[in-house]
């Protein structure tokens, strides 16, 4: 569930600029998650060094905790050269990014 304490504190409680970063959030967010894989397939592991950096930021400001924890991880394996497992890596990820997206983001937007 997206947090949004955090951004409400780092935008001095302008509710505006939250909401507008959680619509930025919830259009760009599913767009780079969906990219990683080809990004992993490709071996472009620059691009995909910077896609993890920039979803593991994202997270951070709404505290998801661990999918933020998941990016640094990556991002730090692919940083060091370790991508033998990263495909694997990604794809339990997206497994459980796509769970939350279609459960619990999804059923908390309607409320």
């Amino acid at each position: 569930m997206i947090d949004r304490s955090f951004l409400t504190k780092l935008m001095s409680g302008d509710e505006k600029l939250v909401s507008h970063f959680i619509s930025i959030f919830e259009t760009q967010v599913p767009a780079q998650v969906s990219l990683l894989a080809g990004l992993c397939e490709n071996k472009d592991w620059e691009e995909l060094s910077s896609a993890f950096h920039s979803l593991k930021t994202q997270f951070n400001y709404v505290l998801m905790n661990e999918f933020a924890e998941q990016m640094r991880e990556m991002e730090e394996s692919v940083d060091n050269g370790e991508t033998a497992f990263i495909a694997v890596r990604i794809a339990d990820f997206t497994r459980k990014f796509d769970y939350f997206w279609q459960t619990e983001f999804t059923e908390k937007r309607a409320l």
